[in-house]
């Protein structure tokens, strides 16, 4: 069977299809793999940790016992019903036992008790693991690949609805705007504005989702949306960068402010570099500094460190001073000249 595509996936994940009892699920979006293969599993299973119902493999452990997974698919639950054996894979390492899996499973040798699961991340067209689900009569390839604005806007109406929710155009238009194109990320910046807003069971009835819910649940604080621009543009992280400057500007970011953002982000890993340069460890002059930094962004900072040394950290301040005196000076447009200044500085990083 080929890979499913577009409304046949929809359909399939719809309702269970007793001819099939083995799926896997890839692709360049981890959120959307691990969503999916949850829902499916959820189709046979209720509780994840039922011991008797539910098993989770590795290629470790196919690697130890190749048959492995004929073994749990065709095993009886002792607790009766079907089962879910689930194994999450690298991609090729477990390709041929996976395939020796399937010939069974299609000339009838391997009799299944349940549904088997597989998930893998971005495969090639070439990949030896796509070429048997594609080909096998009893398994199907469900990609996962990038959510669009359209699928993001389908995502959060319907998850809105299910709570008696409906939205506003413009917040709707702006959440789509806000949200990017990783599915577990979206999934989870929706639930929480459906959080904010009220899921049914605490409303008295249908709610709206306005502008200003949108505001004050998806778009980060002043301080927040800024930090997120300095630090991408410390890191090299371009794509990311421009994700930050939209948010930062619906956010209602004053470009001085952000680029006094930068000049500070840029100071602490000057003021840090001469630390070490004086003989402390890394670690200990990101606790020298004031404030110290966060133990969460801590592995980040060190990172910048390597990133920015010498005259390219130089550089990087005296031009952040530069650019703010164009914009308070020159009377062109302040954002865009801020926005320019931290664009490259990302490719700075990574030169």
């Amino acid at each position: 069977m080929t890979a499913l595509k577009g409304r046949a996936i929809k359909s399939f994940l719809a309702a269970r299809d007793k001819a099939i009892f083995a799926v896997l699920v890839y692709g360049p979006d981890g959120g959307l793999i691990r969503e999916r293969a949850d829902l499916m599993a959820r189709m046979l299973v209720d509780d994840f940790k039922d011991p008797f119902n539910y098993i989770e493999l590795t290629d470790a452990d196919i690697k130890a016992e190749p048959g492995r997974l004929g073994d749990e698919a065709s095993a009886l639950s002792f607790a009766g019903g079907e089962r879910v054996v689930r194994l999450r894979t690298s991609g090729e390492a477990s390709a041929k036992s996976i395939a020796a899996f399937l010939t069974a499973l299609d000339a009838g040798h391997v009799k299944p008790n349940g549904v088997v699961i597989i998930e893998a991340g971005e495969l090639p067209p070439r990949s030896g693991l796509r070429k048997a689900f594609e080909k096998a009569k009893t398994a199907v390839a469900l990609p996962c690949y990038a959510d669009g604005p359209a699928d993001v806007r389908e995502m959060a109406v319907t998850a809105a609805r299910e709570e008696d929710l409906r939205f506003d155009s413009d917040a709707l238009d702006l959440t789509v705007s806000l949200l990017g194109d990783d599915h577990g990320i979206s999934r989870s910046e929706i639930n929480k504005l459906i959080l904010y807003k009220g899921p049914k069971a605490v409303r008295s009835g249908p709610g709206t989702i306005t502008l200003e819910d949108v505001r004050a649940s998806l778009v980060s604080g002043l301080g927040d949306a800024m930090d997120d621009v300095s630090g991408a543009a410390a890191d090299g992280a371009t794509a990311r960068l421009a994700d930050a400057l939209h948010k930062a500007a619906t956010a209602g970011a004053n470009p001085v402010s952000l680029i006094r953002a930068l000049q500070r982000q840029f100071s602490r890993l000057k003021t840090a570099q001469e630390l070490i340069e004086a003989g402390m460890s890394a670690a200990s002059a990101m606790k020298k500094l004031r404030p110290p930094v966060f133990f969460a962004e801590e592995r980040a900072f060190e990172a910048r460190l390597y990133k920015w040394r010498g005259p390219k950290l130089d550089n990087a301040l005296r031009m952040l001073i530069d650019a703010e005196l164009e914009a308070k000076m020159t009377g062109a447009p302040q954002r865009e000249l801020v926005e320019r200044a931290a664009l490259r500085l990302a490719v700075m990083a990574g030169r």
